[in-house]
């Protein structure tokens, strides 16, 4: 949703209480995760193999390795089957965060942890192009409105009373939550909030471990801390990106100006609510961002539902990225995206949860709704995105959107290990018939059995590891009585 549309102004530092003490945990021990599990090797059929040293990440001098899983979806026609390269009965190996190799029977290194992944599908992290996690602080708010009645009911009337270490707990709720449904890279678009808040809101999303582009809006006055908070806070992060925030509209385009500007000089995308709803046609956002001179791959649009012919021709000429959020535009009424025109031109599209309007962090309901959606539409099966599409939309396409498919979205040796675990072996999910359209048909959270980013798992059998979910939910609950308390 379009946290800018008929903003009210930027809230002022006084709206945000002194920050409470430091909230967050101590630092997670991953002693003895995996430990005291065997190792076994034989004679291997590698598919592919290299490593490299990891631009999303750092060498972390562990390895494992995925061993006999019955599907392995590498999202790479070079290493298996089909569009989706497909392998059955193979092995995924990761060493110093990397993918190392997949392949059948592939040998373990001394000191690799080996993980049983008999019965159950491999297949790399999906990727959340556009969210709001601090939108947790409000879930199930504002129901009957549309995207301008939750904005004024909900979205602004609550963020501008959070204090700094409350931002924090409702940021970690909602990534643990998108974290435990397979989302292994996510994109978070922040309105401009006081320097202090921004820090609570990139601990939060580090201290998770998932990988993420943190966009950041701030007013021209304030412009300037886009460029302290990626040197001070993102880019010590080693699993943390830049992105600068903006909402192209003709009444602000000196500071759309000044944000792509800011973006050009930092190397980073520019990331813009685009006609969400209809009505933002009088803001004429693609004349604006072409005036500009952003039209271009280091531009990622949301939403863009409402593009005439001429600027989807536009958009796809110029390589711009898209983000697709079919959930929170169904929950808001703001329309269908032309996904099968977009996919027809070859536009790069990702799928965005769109934070509170999402409503859950589900990201296979986000893909069967991205696809039946269209359906609804087109009254046929036949219109993309077919199932095969979507898987790839949430993996790879999602990541050559936000310009990192050298890094992550799919399982290629020598990109990052943003690796998931699928269990089918769930009452929703079973019997087989066809893995992959049950992937996105039956899939749920729970069936998310294994996550890992970078190579380090944080969730396995099932469970996040070192995390307390009963505490989180205890510490954002307090969180919310304390919004509530002032409202």
């Amino acid at each position: 949703m379009d946290p800018l549309r008929e903003r009210p102004g930027t809230a002022s530092d006084a709206a945000h209480a002194a920050p409470h003490p430091d909230p967050r945990p101590a630092p997670p021990s991953r002693r003895g995760v995996l430990a005291g599990l065997g190792m076994a090797a034989a004679v291997p059929l590698v598919l592919g193999a290299g490593r490299t040293q990891p631009r999303g990440g750092t060498p972390t001098g562990r390895a494992a390795v995925l061993r006999n899983a019955a599907l392995v979806l590498t999202m790479d026609r070079a290493l298996g089957e089909g569009p989706l390269g497909a392998v059955e009965q193979a092995d995924v190996l990761m060493r110093d965060g990397l993918i190392s190799a997949v392949g059948k029977r592939l040998p373990a290194p001394p000191g690799t942890q080996v993980i049983d992944a008999a019965g159950k599908l491999v297949m790399p992290g999906f990727v959340d192009v556009h969210t709001h996690l601090w939108q947790s602080s409000m879930r199930g708010g504002c129901a009957d409105r549309d995207l301008f009645g939750w904005l004024a009911d909900c979205n602004w009337r609550t963020f501008s009373r959070i204090a700094p270490a409350d931002m924090y707990r409702f940021v970690r709720l909602g990534a643990l939550d998108s974290l435990q449904s397979g989302v292994t890279t996510l994109v978070d678009w922040v309105d401009a909030i006081p320097y202090d808040t921004t820090v609570q809101y990139v601990r939060a999303l580090a201290d998770t471990g998932v990988r993420f582009a943190y966009a950041m809006f701030q007013a021209e006055r304030d412009a300037t801390l886009i460029t302290r908070a990626k040197r001070e806070l993102i880019d010590p992060v080693p699993l943390a990106s830049a992105q600068v925030a903006t909402h192209a509209a003709r009444a602000i385009q000196g500071l759309n100006r000044v944000h792509w500007e800011i973006a050009q000089d930092l190397g980073v995308m520019l990331n813009s609510h685009v006609l969400e709803r209809g009505e933002q046609r009088a803001d004429d956002p693609i004349g604006t961002l072409t005036d500009i001179g952003a039209l271009g791959p280091r531009l990622l649009m949301n939403h863009a539902i409402h593009l005439t012919d001429d600027e989807l021709a536009a958009v796809a000429s110029h390589d711009v990225r898209v983000s697709h959020c079919p959930l929170s535009n169904m929950r808001l009424a703001s329309g269908i995206m032309r996904l099968p025109d977009f996919g027809r031109r070859g536009v790069k599209v990702g799928l965005g949860q769109d934070g509170g309007t999402n409503d859950t962090s589900d990201f296979f309901a986000l893909m069967k709704t991205a696809v039946g959606l269209q359906r609804v539409r087109a009254q046929e099966t036949s219109v993309f995105p077919q199932i095969h599409d979507v898987l790839r939309i949430a993996t790879l396409g999602g990541a050559e959107a936000i310009g990192m498919a050298d890094t992550v979205g799919s399982l290629t040796p020598g990109k990052c290990a943003d690796v998931i675990v699928i269990d089918p072996a769930a009452l929703n999910f079973a019997p087989r018939f066809d893995w992959i359209n049950q992937i996105v048909l039956n899939g749920r959270p729970e069936n998310v059995h294994a996550v890992f980013v970078n190579g380090r798992p944080l969730k396995l059998n099932g469970r996040l590891v070192d995390v307390d979910p009963g505490r989180v939910v205890h510490e954002a609950e307090a969180a919310a009585a304390r919004l509530r308390a002032v409202s």
